[in-house]
């Protein structure tokens, strides 16, 4: 087999609590060419050089070459990321989240064979999710039900206007992508994944389903804060306004009305809310559904894990 150079990129910002974890991780990796590039975000407390020292000590042949940098100032998640690719050299490219760990030993062999063997320029595939210990499994994403969606760009896409269940933690890229279609979208600013997601899929462009678990992802850890953040919030707005809304004839009616419902609730005065409502009532009514679906959903199994018990 064809051995390329495989790039892992890490970014950090203000939380190392699991950053050595991470890193052994991609140390375990049985795959004989691999770099690691390390970014940080410019984080107030950010130790390169222990950081290093310990990529220098635990380094085995495998690890080509490694990379440990600090931005002078924060440049959120997209320009970091950017920068790391173009700093990188393989020709595979592997995010991993500093709170998360590849799922075993092979993922990066068995990744490298899948992109081999299908071409595609992008691969995906399941992430299991822990608790913070890494001790209580939780659940796995995506549903079996979403797989299927992989084999037709344009339903893949109009599921993607619904949200995004695509996790990045899990998503490789071949630098082949970014040759052809250019870098992250530096109009936003956290979101490098969901509006790639959507510009790949709107084009054509196949996203590969790998049935294989690529990680073990941390609930609890800084991809999971819930904190509400103006800037995230602006690029959600941005999604809506540039991917998904110019493109009403790539998906259905209903879908289209409550993107626009969804858009206009989030940027308008909200003293209109009621007026908004009114003229979206089927939307409306289609989520007030939804969510009680869903709270029966949690409900009934949350019956019968008490009855389990």
């Amino acid at each position: 087999m064809n051995q390329p150079l495989v790039s892992v990129i890490i970014l950090t910002y203000n939380y190392f609590n699991y950053l050595e974890q991470a890193i052994d991780s991609v140390l375990s990796q049985d795959y004989p060419k691999i770099e690691i590039v390390i970014s940080d975000d410019g984080s107030e407390y950010f130790d390169n050089t222990s950081i290093d020292m310990y990529l220098k000590e635990n380094s085995k042949p495998n690890i080509i070459a490694y990379t440990v940098t600090q931005n002078p100032e924060n440049l959120g998640i997209v320009k970091n990321l950017n920068r790391s690719i173009k700093r990188s050299r393989g020709t595979y490219i592997v995010p991993l989240d500093c709170d998360d760990c590849f799922y075993d030993e092979k993922v990066i062999t068995t990744l490298v064979k899948e992109f081999q063997k299908t071409r595609a320029n992008v691969i995906t595939g399941y992430m299991e999710v822990y608790d913070s210990s890494f001790k209580k499994f939780m659940n796995r994403s995506p549903e079996k039900s979403k797989i299927k969606l992989f084999k037709n760009t344009n339903r893949l896409f109009q599921e993607l206007c619904r949200r995004n269940f695509i996790a990045s933690a899990c998503t490789s890229y071949s630098r082949k992508l970014f040759e052809v279609y250019g870098f992250l979208d530096e109009r936003y600013t956290f979101l490098d994944d969901y509006p790639l997601y959507l510009k790949l899929t709107r084009i054509g462009e196949r996203i590969h389903f790998f049935n294989r678990t690529i990680i073990k992802y941390r609930l609890g850890g800084i991809s999971t804060r819930k904190a509400k953040n103006p800037v995230f919030e602006a690029d959600i707005n941005r999604i809506l306004k540039q991917e998904i809304l110019p493109y009403k004839e790539k998906i259905s009616k209903l879908l289209y009305r409550e993107k626009m419902f969804d858009y206009r609730r989030r940027t308008e005065n909200k003293r209109h809310l009621f007026q908004l409502c009114l003229r979206y009532l089927d939307v409306v009514v289609v989520k007030i559904i939804f969510r009680v679906r869903v709270f029966f959903s949690y409900f009934i199994v949350s019956i019968v894990q008490i009855f389990r018990r």
